[in-house]
């Protein structure tokens, strides 16, 4: 053997080893990451295999899943075990909750936790003899243009007597991003459908390790954003743009929902600082500044009062009813996930159940149901 052939015999022996190495050692990430997501005492912060990549939405729930007993999404994609067909009972009441994680309920112990899940029951318990079906159509991370699209192509087929659409988290958080000049440059492709080679798409299908890694990576990214525009511009010209915008996007929902002969709700959305418009305890500035990096929490939380004002606006103008949560007194860390503004723990997702079926059944929202 050459001194030539030894060497190249030497670095394919260390090559296969480091990768051999590597396998082991991915393997044994992999069984320790899907034990303790099992196994784990805390509602797990993501579960980046619950999503599959959707030509029209950009991504979708996986349908008839189950991510290890925390949350399982039905064979119609919607959060549940129970399916759900097209024609429905005669005699029930079919209620749709429209709208993102704060209506999936990312971070409550148990799907029937949710509070479209506690919607149903509390109806029920309020109202003896009424037979209501809700079901919950919240996908983490959506906006109202998803929801309109999803309406179109989608849920209307499923006729609902209700929407209720609780909506606002992600338009807000998204539109003060924009304003913050932090949405990317348009260049001759804006929007263009991002690149993924075969071996990326298997994993994101299959490695539970890998698809957690990537989220952290994608988490730390976002922790880090800060505004590329100057901050000199004064908060009211920043909350009346991306009001601007909230309302050209509830508007064309409405529109078509009214359209299709689909009658529609709203309830006043909620978050962890109540009605205030300035914070001032430490602690929960801490948490909106991590929550929404690119802005300061007196903008964001003046924009969840715009926003509230433009919901109910609309409500007027498109005979969609205005719910005020804001007596229900669902603010401070006791009806909120740790470390998190908006999402419910069970606490907060049964009491603003509660209070919206008191509200449906106060104001005979109710229609009669349909065949």
């Amino acid at each position: 053997m050459t001194r030539t052939d030894s060497w190249r015999l030497k670095l394919l022996l260390a090559t296969t080893a480091t990768l051999l190495t590597l396998l082991v050692a991915s393997l044994g990430a992999e069984v320790a990451v899907r034990y303790r997501e099992r196994h784990r005492g805390t509602v797990p912060g993501t579960m980046p295999t619950m999503y599959y990549r959707h030509g029209r939405l950009g991504y979708a729930l996986v349908r008839d899943f189950d991510y290890f007993g925390w949350v399982h999404i039905n064979p119609q994609g919607f959060r549940g075990t129970r399916p759900v067909s097209f024609e429905k009972e005669h005699g029930v009441i079919r209620i749709m909750a429209v709208g993102g994680s704060t209506t999936f309920d990312s971070f409550v112990s148990t799907d029937s936790a949710a509070w479209p899940a506690r919607l149903e029951h509390w109806l029920e318990r309020l109202a003896p003899g009424l037979r209501v079906e809700v079901i919950n159509a919240g996908v983490p991370g959506y906006g109202v243009t998803q929801d309109l699209i999803r309406l179109e192509t989608e849920l209307y087929a499923y006729r609902p007597d209700l929407i209720i659409l609780y909506q606002g988290h992600n338009d807000l958080f998204g539109n003060l991003k924009s304003a913050a000049g932090l949405s990317g440059v348009p260049g001759q492709r804006p929007d263009e459908v991002a690149q993924v080679t075969p071996w990326t798409a298997w994993l994101e299908r299959h490695s539970l390790f890998y698809a957690k890694v990537a989220e952290r990576f994608k988490l730390q990214q976002f922790h880090r954003l800060r505004p590329r525009v100057d901050r000199s511009t004064p908060a009211a010209a920043t909350i009346d743009e991306v009001a601007a915008n909230f309302d050209r996007t509830v508007s064309e929902y409405l529109a078509v929902a009214q359209a299709l002969g689909l009658r529609v709700v709203i309830p006043e959305l909620v978050q962890i600082s109540g009605s205030s418009l300035e914070e001032t305890e430490p602690s929960r500035q801490k948490l909106w500044q991590t929550t929404v990096p690119f802005s300061n929490p007196a903008t964001v939380l003046q924009g969840y009062q715009r926003y509230n004002l433009v919901l109910r606006d609309l409500g007027e103008r498109y005979h969609a009813p205005f719910l005020s949560m804001v007596d229900l007194g669902i603010a401070g860390p006791d009806y909120y996930s740790p470390d998190d503004p908006i999402h419910f723990n069970d606490r907060g997702a049964d009491r603003f159940a509660e209070g919206l079926a008191r509200q449906l059944l106060a104001g005979n929202l109710f229609p009669v149901p349909g065949p």
